[in-house]
Formats: C-alpha cells, structure tokens, sequence
C-alpha cells in the first residue's frame, strides 16, 4: 500500500509548540545573519524573513537582522527567478548568530520541479499559509506542468488545514475531477470528503465523497478510515441501517479504524434498540480499549442497554464498573459521567428489590455532587431527589 509524503505533517499549533516558536520571550533577543548564494554566487535582494521581520541581502549576498526573539526560530528566504527555501536556527540572547557553520544557504533555480519541492516542503512542515500562496503562483506560472496536480493539491489540502472548508472544496474538486490519476488523486477525494462532512455538515455530500474514494481507489490507504467516517455521517442523519452497513465494511481494517467502528456500530445498535448487540459492543470496546477517551462513555452505555434489556443485575455490574473504572469520565462536553451512572445504580437496586441501598445511592449522589446533570446540562439532582421522595412515600 501507497506511503504518501504529506502524512508526515504536523498539525500547526503542535508543530509550532515543539520547534519552540511559540513561547519566547520577546525581551530575550539575538541577532542573525548569513549569505545567500545562488548558482552564479551571492544573491542580492534575496527577501529573508523571521515573524514579522524583514531584510533584503545586499550587492554581496549578505543580511543581518536584530533583535531576533531568542529561541527556535524558522527563517525564510525568497528571490525572484528561485525557488523558496526555510531554514531552522536557534538564536541567543545578546548574540549573533550565523545560518549554519558555513553562514550561508543557496537557493536553487526556479524550476517548476524545484518551486514544487519547496512548495511541498512548506506544507509538510505546516506552514499552510505560505504554502498556500505559493500554490497560487505556481498554478499561474506553471499551468502545463507535470507537477500541476501536486500542487492543486497542496493548495486543497492547505485550505482544509486552515480551516477554510469552503475554500479548499473548488481545489480538491478539481484536482479529483481533473487528475483521476494523480498520485495525489485519493488524498483529495479524502480531504474533499471531510471538507463536505467535518468542514460544513454536508453530510450527503460527504457520503457521496466517500463513496467515490471507496469505488475509484479501492487499493487506497484511506478506504478504511472512509467506511468509518461515511458511517459517521450516516449516523448523524439518524440513517442507523446504512451506517451499520458500512461500519461493519470498515472492521476488518483493524487499528483506529476498527475501534472507531466498534464504537460507532453499537450506538446504531443502541439506537435501533437492539440492546444484546448493542450491549455486547459496548463490553467489547471497553475491553478492547479500556484507556480510550471514549471507555468511559461505552461502560455508562454498556449498562443502559442491559438496563433496557431488564438485565437488570448485570446493568448494575456495568454501571458500578462505571463508577469505579472511571471516576472522573465525562461526556463530550465535560459534564461527569459518574452520577448518571449512579443514578441508574440505583434505578437497578430498585428493580431488584433493594430499595435502601437504592436510597443510599440517590443520597450519595446528592451529598457528592450537589450539581450534578445529565449529558444534556438538565438537573439529576431533581431527578435523584424525586426518587428519595418517592420511595419514602411508597417503600421505606
């Protein structure tokens, strides 16, 4: 199976956080400089960029900024006529630091094969703005190029990683519709689908996406992650059947893929109320994946399919594991997880007769977490307190 190069990107905030270009101090500074050469010798005019700051080389070639924030730092170089370059240097506090041993870099000719290869190198390092603006000249200067499609491409999937969804779906359509045969032909069918679906809720268009990804690049390494994100969105529109169809398609994939469809499969399941399957899936995946962040959610799920079941005792085991397994799980929007899971404890002691300790439990809930909701933000501990009134009323 197909290694792409662009799955070796790191997201921009990560990637800036490790270089260190996030978090100097802009008191501490240095100074940097160095010689740009090109193929006939120095290069003059050279535009050389840190942040915000700019010089150009002069008649030799040379540069010098300061008061350069000391720390990791990216700099950039651009000629006319040369394709772009960035290089890594680390300035010091107070001093002045050169490009390399040697103080110098060299840029290569402008060739569409080199302007590709540096357009490609920003992209990897998730410089998406600088690549993206790249790609723009490159498609103007470059338009029978065999390297056309890479950069179509680049300038797609920069948009995407940017965020701006509706900006990388003309890109990524064209290069899909264009270029059937591009070596980045599956990529872009991939990041258009996600564009649709993650990027802008159009979830039909996302499927058809998909769908298209799935039937034109079946050897493809985004097959897998396809299926399961295609049943994501059917889910999403309440289309349970479809989306179990296709999360089962994406089992066997294994890995990431796998789990995300376990996961997937026995909420259609949940929903379709087929509480045994549902029931056995959720087991699976805390089993399978007990420290993933969605564990604590599938135990919580795994006792409310036994509970609709009237399985009543193992409903009670599931949610006592909730409780004890994850103490501090929540749901997706940081609400604890743990006093619904004690509140349907304690439903189940009340279905299998054990009224006080049922009591207790609503009691507890009350005593430890005084503003305890449910996932959707309501009271539980209005529906906690109706079931201590009640069963003083009718039981104890």
């Amino acid at each position: 199976m197909k290694r792409k190069e662009y799955l070796l990107l790191i997201p921009v905030f990560l990637f800036l956080v490790l270089t260190g270009c996030i978090g100097l101090n802009p008191l501490e500074k240095g100074s940097l400089q160095g010689t740009v050469n090109g193929g006939d010798g120095p290069l003059p005019g050279v535009k050389v960029e840190v942040g915000e700051m700019v010089a150009l080389t002069d008649v030799s070639g040379h540069f010098l900024l300061e008061n350069v924030p000391a720390g990791d730092q990216y700099v950039f170089f651009s000629g006319s006529g040369y394709a772009s370059a960035f290089q890594k240097v680390t300035i010091i506090k107070d001093g002045r630091v050169s490009l390399s041993p040697e103080g110098t870099i060299s840029l290569l000719p402008g060739t569409d094969e080199n302007v590709r290869n540096s357009i490609f190198s920003l992209y990897q390092y998730g410089f998406y703005e600088r690549s993206k603006e790249e790609s723009d000249s490159f498609l103007t200067r470059f338009p029978t190029s065999s390297f056309y499609s890479d950069v179509l491409f680049i300038k797609g999937a920069s948009f995407f990683y940017l965020g701006e969804y509706a900006d990388s779906i003309p890109f990524l359509s064209s290069l899909v519709n264009g270029y059937p045969e591009s070596f980045f032909a599956d990529d872009g069918q991939y990041l258009l689908a996600k564009s649709y679906g993650q990027g802008q809720s159009r979830w039909g268009d996302a499927i058809t996406a998909y769908r298209k990804l799935v039937d034109n690049y079946p050897q493809s390494e985004f097959v897998g992650p396809s299926y399961a994100e295609m049943g994501d969105c059917y889910y999403i529109m309440e289309s349970y059947q479809d989306a179990k169809v296709v999360y089962e398609l994406a089992r066997p994939f294994g890995g990431d893929v796998e789990r995300k469809s376990i996961y997937g499969l026995a909420h259609c399941y949940y929903k379709s109320e087929l509480y045994y399957k549902s029931a056995t899936l959720f087991a699976e995946y805390v089993t399978r994946y007990p420290d993933n962040d969605l564990a604590d959610d599938a135990q919580y799920f795994e006792g409310a399919s036994r509970y609709r079941r009237e399985d009543y005792q193992d409903a009670l085991t599931a949610f006592e594991k909730s409780i004890s397994y994850y103490p501090n799980g929540t749901w997706y929007n940081g609400i604890l997880i743990v006093p619904a899971s004690m509140f349907n404890k304690g439903l189940c002691l009340e279905k299998l007769g054990r009224s006080l300790e049922a009591y207790e439990t609503y009691n507890d809930i009350i005593r430890k977490y005084p503003g305890a909701q449910w996932a959707d933000g309501t009271s539980l501990i209005n529906s906690a307190q109706f079931r201590i009134d009640l069963l003083k009323d009718t039981v104890l």
